[in-house]
């Protein structure tokens, strides 16, 4: 079945659910959310889901091989380049004493091309779409893409230029849909697929990136 030691099995009870849940996180772990008490009834399930699980892990293990090497590498555009590749930020990381500067260089990097691309961008789909934001913020996000609040504030993530036209489009319009619909719902999802062709696919593939 599953080498544990290098993929953890997380076994939390949960005497109220009804079925039991999986999950794998970014680090790898299994975890199982459940009513059953027996192990071995669990592992009963887990050797049932046992290709969706190492389908998993196999797409976790290949996102971490793509991932760019601070210093060596970034990820701009959908693609990885080398830094040769880019000799304005290439030329600013080779004087970096730390790689707490490099860091601070590759987000200026960022920051830089989101103003340059991103505003223009957004600007075609609220027109397009006919929602206006009452205020466009660009700023890195730890962990989000970006966001909407009730105000009519949207952010959209700076590390966006990490990603492909097709993704950075597909935040776009879904951070603007949000105006209408402050909810996930089939409604703000029908929306978001009026204008962008595949949007189904296109969310199931951002749902496995994550900023770097």
């Amino acid at each position: 079945m599953f080498d544990s030691q290098h993929s953890p099995i997380l076994i939390e009870h949960r005497p109220r659910n009804r079925n039991t849940y999986i999950r794998i996180s970014q680090a790898g772990e299994i975890h199982v959310r459940t009513p059953l008490q027996n192990e071995s009834a669990i592992r009963r399930i887990l050797k049932l889901r046992e290709n969706w699980i190492r389908s998993k892990l196999d797409t976790l293990h290949q996102s971490r091989d793509d991932t760019p090497v601070l210093g060596k590498d970034v990820r701009f555009r959908g693609e990885n380049y080398s830094l040769e590749q880019l000799p304005m930020l290439h030329e600013k990381v080779v004087h970096a004493k730390s790689s707490m500067q490099i860091e601070k260089h590759y987000h200026q990097f960022y920051r830089n091309e989101a103003l340059l691309t991103l505003p223009s961008r957004v600007a075609f789909y609220a027109r397009k779409m006919n929602l206006h934001p009452n205020e466009i913020r660009f700023k890195r996000l730890k962990s989000r893409w970006g966001s909407c609040d009730t105000r009519g504030v949207v952010t959209f993530n700076i590390l966006m230029m990490q990603l492909s036209y097709t993704h950075i489009d597909y935040i776009i319009v879904h951070e603007l849909a949000h105006l209408r619909h402050m909810n996930h719902s089939k409604h703000f999802h029908a929306l978001v697929g009026e204008y962008l062709d595949g949007e189904k696919q296109i969310r199931r593939e951002l749902r496995g990136i994550r900023p770097v």
